[in-house]
C-alpha cells in the first residue's frame, strides 16, 4: 500500500517536472498535487488489497480493472464533464474515489481553490480505510485456512 501510494506521488512529480519544464502550468496551487495524488494512490492500493486478497490466480485482477476502474474512469470526470451525466448519475458518482481526486487536483491546475475539499478529503480516506479493514479480515481469512 505504502509502495502504489508513493508510486503515484513519483509519478505525479515526474508528470508536474514536464509541465513546469515546459512552462504549460506554473500555477503555484500545483504543490498541493502531490500530496491529494498519495492519498489517492493509497486509497486505490487499499481497495486493489481486497481483489488481491480474494484472487486465486492472475485472471482475477482483470476484474479490479473491468469492473471497478474502467468505469469509474467514465463516470468520475477524468476524460468527460461530469455535467454531462444524468442528475441521478452525477448523484452517484459524487460518492466515487476517483470522482473525489478529480474534483480535488484539477481546480488546482486552473489556479482555483476546489469546492468542498474537505469532503472529497473524507470520501478517499473512508475508501481507504474501510478498503483496507476488508483487505486484512479477506487475508487474514486467507490464511488462516
Amino acid at each position: 500500500m505504502p509502495w502504489a501510494g508513493f508510486k503515484a506521488l513519483f509519478s505525479v512529480i515526474a508528470i508536474l517536472d514536464v509541465m513546469l519544464a515546459l512552462k504549460i502550468s506554473l500555477r503555484p496551487k500545483l504543490i498541493l498535487v502531490p500530496p491529494i495524488l498519495l492519498v489517492a494512490g493509497v486509497t486505490f492500493a487499499s481497495m486493489a488489497l481486497v481483489f488481491n486478497a480474494k484472487a486465486k490466480g492472475y485472471g482475477f485482477f482483470t476484474c479490479y480493472f473491468a469492473v471497478l476502474l474502467s468505469p469509474m474512469m467514465f463516470l468520475s470526470g477524468v476524460f468527460f464533464p461530469r455535467a454531462q451525466l444524468p442528475a441521478f448519475a452525477q448523484a452517484i458518482t459524487d460518492g466515487l474515489p476517483l470522482t473525489a481526486a478529480v474534483e480535488l487536483v484539477r481546480p488546482l491546475f486552473l489556479d482555483q481553490w476546489p469546492a468542498q475539499p474537505l469532503r472529497h478529503l473524507a470520501v478517499l480516506a473512508v475508501y481507504a480505510i474501510d478498503s483496507f479493514r476488508v483487505a486484512l479480515a479477506f487475508t487474514r481469512q486467507r490464511f488462516a485456512r
